[in-house]
């Protein structure tokens, strides 16, 4: 049931709504055609997959700064519209400098911005998202992660066609960035205005509670998994199993398809079921198939497998953030920030250590590997959630 508001907080928060969602499916949309253009720029740079993999590490550290920057300070003082604008901005261009990096020294500098900006852009979207759900008792957050899987979707369809028909990735990389520009304009224009937030000053520096602690931990497993899927899964298929460049996007396609899926259908399995099935029975089930479908070395039945890999752990983060509100006692940015710190630094640990692990076994060890920890988290998140007193 939702809380009564003026009609003014509800156009302000529909637009919040539609402004945010509309910079989650950009973001995702320039990174998701960047990743499957990895091996592409890696065969031009001539780097293994462990200098890959270091070139993740500065992403990812540097989207941990990014994280605590945006929660503490900047979506304090300007709000989380602000930090989004600036978010996207940064975002823009990141890819180009990438490609048009003239060495391996300057791809790891390239990949610092994009680590930072990616970093003030996501605990601002979802503190935005967060505190609208509070203060109108809507379910957004699936809503608002099936914006990041439309985009990441678009970005490796739209790839597929570029790789095969466009030579020029200096050209598609220009307008795309020049669409995030634009994407930022209008954001700016029709966002959420700082005065309908409640921003609560925090302190610069506060260790999280041991639940969040917990459940952030769960998230980084979620996180890593996704960062291995974007980063890797066009190497692994172009190099293990020998399928042709332009279909390095398939598992990223499939992946997004599947939680697309699962997230435009999770309030009525929540409501239907319990989040305790879509949280984690789903995502134990989840891990079983990939492995099974990893085994089969068939290239369609993976992808099949990705799909419901996909639909099975899509709303595990919405659920970590929906038991992590209920709970706690902070103010929900800095709740936030410390969630998408402690989550993001996935992407530090997940594709890194993939990277390293390739020099010595396999891409298609990794994907068991992480079939079997994603189904260990599914059970992970049960025993939380009943310590936490969810029925």
């Amino acid at each position: 049931m939702e809380k009564k508001i003026s009609l003014e907080q509800s156009d302000a928060f529909n637009k919040g709504v539609y402004a945010t969602l509309l910079g989650a499916f950009l973001v995702l949309f320039q990174i998701g055609i960047y990743f499957v253009y990895i091996p592409w720029n890696a065969e031009r740079l001539q780097i293994t997959e462990a200098e890959i993999g270091i070139g993740l590490f500065a992403f990812g550290l540097l989207n941990l700064i990014g994280n605590q920057i945006s929660g503490r300070l900047i979506v304090p003082k300007i709000g989380t519209k602000n930090s989004i604008v600036i978010g996207l901005l940064g975002i823009a261009y990141c890819p180009l400098f990438l490609i048009l990096a003239p060495s391996y020294y300057w791809f790891l500098i390239a990949s610092m911005p994009l680590g930072f900006f990616v970093g003030l852009f996501s605990p601002s979207s979802q503190s935005q998202i967060s505190m609208i759900e509070s203060k109108t008792s809507r379910v957004l957050t699936p809503l608002y992660h099936a914006a990041f899987s439309f985009g990441s979707l678009a970005g490796a369809f739209s790839a597929f066609f570029t790789i095969r028909y466009v030579d020029s990735p200096i050209l598609i990389f220009s307008i795309t960035g020049s669409v995030l520009i634009l994407g930022a304009l209008l954001i700016n224009k029709i966002g959420l205005d700082k005065s309908f937030e409640d921003l609560e000053k925090t302190p610069k520096f506060k260790l999280p509670k041991n639940t969040i602690l917990i459940l952030g931990i769960l998230m980084m497993l979620n996180y890593a998994t996704m960062g291995i899927i974007l980063d890797w899964s066009a190497l692994w298929l172009t190099k293990d199993l020998l399928v042709p460049l332009y279909l390095g996007g398939a598992i990223i396609f499939a992946f997004n398809i599947g939680e697309i899926l699962a997230r435009l259908m999770a309030s009525k399995m929540i409501n239907k079921y319990s989040e305790q099935l879509v949280g984690g029975y789903l995502s134990i089930a989840s891990g079983l198939i990939l492995f099974v479908s990893i085994m089969s070395s068939n290239f369609y039945i993976i992808v099949i497998g990705v799909l419901l890999f996909g639909f099975g752990t899509a709303n595990f983060i919405a659920v970590i953030y929906r038991q992590a509100i209920r709970i706690t006692d902070e103010p929900i940015n800095l709740t936030v920030a410390n969630l998408v710190t402690l989550g993001f630094s996935g992407f530090i640990f997940g594709p890194a250590l993939v990277g390293y692990l390739a020099e010595f076994l396999s891409l298609t060890f990794n994907m068991y590997l992480l079939s079997v920890v994603w189904g260990l988290n599914g059970v992970a998140l049960l025993i939380m959630m009943r310590r936490l007193g969810y029925k």
